[in-house]
């Protein structure tokens, strides 16, 4: 099973605050990683050799802006990218195995918030609405993401000993939502679908309708 995640494309698109040739080795190491993960061949991915030239320029003191040359390769990292937000890495991270893997346990702590992030903003939560939050027993081991809203507490969490991976209650075990709910982590594969689950057993009220103009 492989986990490829769009962070190193993003990261190879939009450079910007490698500006250092500490930063863009860095960078360029962390993609390589990133690809042996997805059982992918770094010397084939358009990201990486995106950071390569890029590694290239600052140490040749060149111009950091893309040029035409990278037109081919930015638009296959702009293609992988779509292609991945048809399939959360978080899913292919927490199926294949988290603890004691510290390249796994670094996407997953970013990709937990980024699928919270996602479902809150389906139910129509603005940033204000909401804390998130992350809690492990160690820092070698996966650990549970939640966000606490008024209305909503949702967790994300590694599937161990057959615990599903994601669950949902009134913050205050109050009914509709007075009982814990829960799914596998592969219902994140289809976050609106998720939303409009969550929303309709918790009776949140509808995310607000921009005014007619």
């Amino acid at each position: 099973m492989t986990c490829d995640i769009d962070y190193r494309y993003r990261r190879a698109l939009e450079p910007d605050g490698l500006t250092t040739f500490e930063n863009a080795l860095r960078a360029l190491n962390e993609a390589v990683d990133d690809a042996r993960l997805a059982a992918l061949d770094p010397a084939l991915c358009p990201a990486i050799k995106l950071l390569t030239r890029h590694l290239g320029r600052i140490s040749n003191g060149e111009s950091l802006c893309h040029t035409a040359l990278d037109d081919n390769l930015c638009r296959q990292c702009i293609e992988r990218i779509a292609e991945l937000k048809r399939a959360p890495a978080i899913v292919a991270l927490v199926r294949r195995g988290l603890d004691y893997r510290p390249q796994e346990l670094r996407h997953y702590r970013r990709e937990g918030s980024r699928a919270l992030r996602a479902i809150a903003f389906q139910l129509g939560l603005e940033h204000t609405d909401y804390r998130l939050g992350y809690t492990t027993p160690q820092e070698s081991l996966a650990g549970d993401h939640t966000l606490e809203a008024k209305q909503l507490y949702l967790r994300i969490s590694p599937e161990r000993y057959g615990e599903p991976g994601v669950a949902w209650r009134n913050p205050h075990w109050k009914p509709p939502g007075a009982a814990m709910r829960k799914a596998p982590i592969t219902v994140l594969r289809d976050i609106p679908a998720l939303a409009a689950r969550i929303a309709r057993e918790l009776k949140l009220p509808s995310p607000a309708q921009p005014g007619l103009i």
